[in-house]
């Protein structure tokens, strides 16, 4: 398991590449309607937590973006569903994964 930091980097060129759905009929791109400074206003916003306090705490969604940004200049892979949270994860020299929870984001999920 890669490390946990609760100390969120500096995020830049948030960028989303693709919207997924396990249930395309009950959750669609509506669902989780996020621009790429939306994406980025949610992980500014959102509670950084364990992925054990995310699994055991918030539901999950069938549907979530994806997408690529900078967290203190390493390119990184992230994702947010539609039940307002999300992770980024980075590989390279020294990987590290961040689990957020955003309790406050209905208005950048939901359009």
């Amino acid at each position: 398991m890669l490390p946990i930091d609760s100390t969120l980097p500096s995020l830049s060129e948030v960028f989303i590449k693709d919207f997924r759905s396990l249930e395309p009929e009950a959750c669609t791109t509506a669902d989780v309607a996020l621009s790429h400074s939306d994406a980025l206003a949610f992980f500014q916003r959102a509670r950084t937590l364990s992925r054990a306090e995310v699994e055991d705490n918030y539901p999950t969604a069938p549907c979530f973006v994806e997408g690529t940004l900078r967290a203190d200049g390493q390119l990184c892979d992230w994702r947010i569903s539609a039940a307002a949270t999300g992770f980024i994860h980075c590989d390279g020299a020294t990987p590290h994964e961040w689990y957020f929870a955003c309790d406050d984001c209905s208005d950048l999920l939901v359009k």
